[in-house]
């Protein structure tokens, strides 16, 4: 299914149900270079608390090429979309990109958002010598795609655990086969957003929404460090690792994930007796 956005047309998918008036629906949204498949193992136990709306990013999956965007732009896209969808009020969890949207969204529309999930991600910006090499990624990738060698060094070591790569190396070749098949022009666009953002650290002591943060302990493209920093600054914030994970901990501990994420959620999706 899509949904029409100032970004484009957005791929999406909907499972399980809202069980009463008023519940907020489960919001999704994943990493760079992957799509709402990326979430394959919370589904069914999200489903089955709620309503989930689960999206393909903007250039990835299914949806659309965008225009030029910043992560503000994108963040009011993803308001666009609750709103064509009936979704007055969320419960958000994102990962890496999809938590730098949830605590923009928490920041511009407090009222759209009653709890969040925050996995691998980072309220600051991105570090200068990382912003280079990102930078020439992505020019490589718009002219010529993503050669295996250059995922392999580049991106798979950066997304995964070493364990994860040593026990299970089927993961690196799906994410490379996934997002291969992405927009060239779309990855590139978003790759400008996500590694270009500005701090927004100084935002978090406004966020007033119940703030669970994720990290898997071995998550080299978002260290530990940046979610201990966001934790501390958002009042209330709940800080768990997740053990052998690195920076797909949703896709590479789905169970330990789960164990946190979807009791969190489960809490908020009813709304607040007055």
């Amino acid at each position: 299914m899509y949904v029409s956005t100032r970004l484009g047309r957005w791929y999406y998918e909907e499972h399980g149900r809202s069980r009463r008036e008023g519940d907020a629906a489960i919001v999704l949204w994943p990493s760079f270079l992957t799509d709402g498949g990326m979430w394959d193992g919370q589904i069914a136990e999200l489903a089955a608390i709620g309503r989930v709306l689960v999206f393909d990013p903007p250039g990835h999956g299914k949806s659309e090429a965008p225009p030029p965007f910043s992560l503000d732009d994108n963040t009011r896209a993803l308001a666009d979309a609750l709103d064509a969808l009936g979704a007055k009020a969320s419960v958000m969890a994102g990962l890496s990109w999809g938590g730098m949207l949830a605590m923009r969204l928490a920041v511009l529309a407090p009222d759209r958002v009653r709890a969040m999930a925050l996995l691998d991600t980072s309220a600051a910006p991105e570090r200068m010598g990382h912003r280079a090499r990102y930078r020439a990624m992505l020019s490589t990738f718009r002219r010529v795609g993503l050669p295996p060698w250059l995922v392999d060094r580049s991106v798979v070591t950066k997304f995964f655990a070493p364990a994860t790569l040593r026990d299970r190396p089927e993961l690196g070749k799906a994410l490379w086969r996934s997002a291969v098949g992405f927009s060239r022009e779309g990855v590139y666009r978003a790759g400008r957003a996500i590694f270009g953002r500005e701090d927004f650290s100084a935002e978090l002591g406004k966020i007033r929404a119940p703030t669970l943060v994720m990290c898997g302990s071995e998550d080299k493209a978002t260290p530990p460090d940046r979610s201990r920093a966001m934790a501390s600054r958002i009042v209330g914030a709940e800080l768990v690792m997740i053990d052998g994970a690195g920076h797909l901990s949703a896709v590479e501990q789905p169970e330990r994930v789960n164990r946190a994420l979807v009791p969190f959620l489960a809490k908020y999706v009813t709304p607040p007796r007055r």
